[in-house]
């Protein structure tokens, strides 16, 4: 066996070198680790940033989305509500009446307006008061619905009176039906003959600005719409309007012994 020296220093040499090098490989080792462990902890840290910046981001998107959802629900509401008003107000005449048609009316129904017993008919007609829509307005409402300037009523009220014009073709009917009976009679009449082509052309202008579209049946032999049933205005809701600004006003000629004002009766006499 060898026992020198330079072997075991050699030996020893390789030993130590040996031990050097599994300490330097063991602090490898652990650089590495402790490199994983803070790499591990950077990713963490980040997906932890990018969890929290997501969560930031939706919740503003989720504000701007809800702020942007209600301005055009807020929009489309006013929007709605103009359009509601600007209907509400096509069908509102200058009353405040709604021109919807709402009640129902047999078509041509048997009245005492038509009557074969003439005085029972001439009764009914001579009955309604057409002067009943003659008004008594003051200047608020006068300038409040823009209306042109009308006469003044002779009381000291400082009201001006106007006339529904419904009632005014109501009047026309009502006149040129007196005078056919009376010509039927061979009787004269007071009214001259331009007021009656004044009617006769302001019923065409009523028929024609006031539009009824009903579409009515026919036998064939001039007989149309008898016992149909069609949707009318409120007549109820104009004659109380009318009643509660009346001038107290009596439609009929001061020659039958009657004055037009201060002679007020309730109600126009109109059944349909």
């Amino acid at each position: 066996m060898d026992f020198s020296p330079e072997k075991y220093f050699v030996d020893d040499y390789n030993f130590d070198e040996s031990l050097d090098g599994d300490q330097s490989s063991s602090s490898t080792d652990y650089n590495a680790s402790e490199a994983l462990l803070g790499a591990s902890r950077d990713v963490r840290v980040s997906q932890e940033t990018f969890r929290s910046w997501r969560h930031w981001l939706t919740e503003r998107a989720a504000r701007i989305f809800l702020a942007i959802a209600l301005f055009i629900i807020a929009i489309e509401s006013t929007y709605v509500v103009e359009v509601q008003r600007r209907a509400n107000t096509r069908f509102l005449g200058p009353t405040g009446l709604s021109h919807e048609r709402t009640v129902s009316r047999t078509i041509y129904e048997h009245s005492k307006y038509m009557s074969e017993n003439e005085e029972v008919a001439s009764k009914a007609w001579d009955e309604i008061l057409a002067g009943h829509g003659v008004l008594a307005l003051d200047a608020d409402f006068v300038a409040e619905k823009n209306l042109p300037p009308s006469v003044a009523l002779p009381d000291e009220s400082g009201k001006f009176m106007y006339v529904i014009e419904a009632y005014h073709a109501i009047h026309c009917t009502k006149v040129i039906r007196e005078h056919y009976i009376l010509m039927e009679q061979g009787r004269a009449w007071n009214w001259s003959r331009p007021h009656d082509m004044h009617c006769f052309d302001a019923l065409r202008q009523y028929i024609m600005c006031n539009i009824d579209d009903t579409i009515l049946w026919t036998s064939g032999h001039r007989d149309t719409g008898h016992g149909q049933e069609k949707k009318c205005n409120d007549w109820d809701a104009l004659r109380e309007y009318a009643e509660s600004k009346s001038a107290d006003y009596f439609d009929v000629e001061p020659e039958k012994g009657i004055l037009h004002l201060n002679n007020y009766h309730a109600g126009d006499g109109l059944t349909w």
